[in-house]
C-alpha cells in the first residue's frame, strides 16, 4: 500500500523552486533600481549586491504580507471575475514591492543624503513597469504551475 507522505525528491520539487524565485526577483528589481539610482558605475556590482543583500529581509515581509493581500483582494473583489482579481492583485503587489524596495535600495545607495526623496521618486516610477511584468508573471505563469507542484500534479 503506498504511503500517504510524499518521497523526499517530490517534497523538495515543492520547495525548491519558490526558495529559488524570491532571491531571483530580489537580483533583478535591486539591479534596475541600483541602475536607477547610480548607473552603471565603476562600483555598480558592488552597490548592487549591497542592496540586494538589504533588500532581502524587507522582501520576506512583503512575501508575508501577500497573502493577506491575496486574500482581502478576493474579498473586497468576490463580485469581480478571476481574471480581474489577479490583475489587481498584480498591481497592488507590484506598488508594495517596488515601494519597499525603491526605499531599501536607494537608502542603501545614497542614504539620507539631500535629495533623497527625488531619487527614491524615480526609482519607484522607473521600476514600477519591471515590478508589474514580474507581478503578472508569477500571476498568471508561475503561481499557477507552483501550485499544481505543491499539489503533486
Amino acid at each position: 500500500m503506498p504511503s500517504a507522505t510524499p518521497s523526499r525528491p517530490m517534497r523538495l520539487r515543492a520547495i525548491v523552486p519558490p526558495l529559488l524565485i524570491l532571491p531571483t526577483i530580489g537580483l533583478l528589481l535591486s539591479g534596475v533600481i541600483t541602475w536607477i539610482n547610480i548607473g552603471f558605475t565603476a562600483d555598480f556590482t558592488a552597490r548592487w549586491l549591497r542592496g540586494f543583500v538589504s533588500a532581502l529581509p524587507v522582501m520576506l515581509v512583503a512575501f508575508a504580507f501577500m497573502a493577506v493581500l491575496d486574500r482581502k483582494v478576493q474579498q473586497v473583489f468576490a463580485g469581480r471575475s478571476a481574471l480581474a482579481r489577479k490583475l489587481i492583485l498584480a498591481a497592488c503587489t507590484a506598488c508594495m514591492m517596488e515601494l519597499l524596495l525603491a526605499s531599501v535600495v536607494t537608502l542603501s545607495n545614497r542614504g539620507f543624503a539631500p535629495g533623497f526623496a527625488i531619487a527614491w521618486g524615480a526609482a519607484f516610477v522607473k521600476s514600477l513597469p519591471v515590478g508589474l511584468c514580474v507581478s503578472l508573471c508569477m500571476g498568471f505563469v508561475i503561481k499557477p504551475q507552483l501550485d499544481r507542484l505543491a499539489a503533486g500534479r
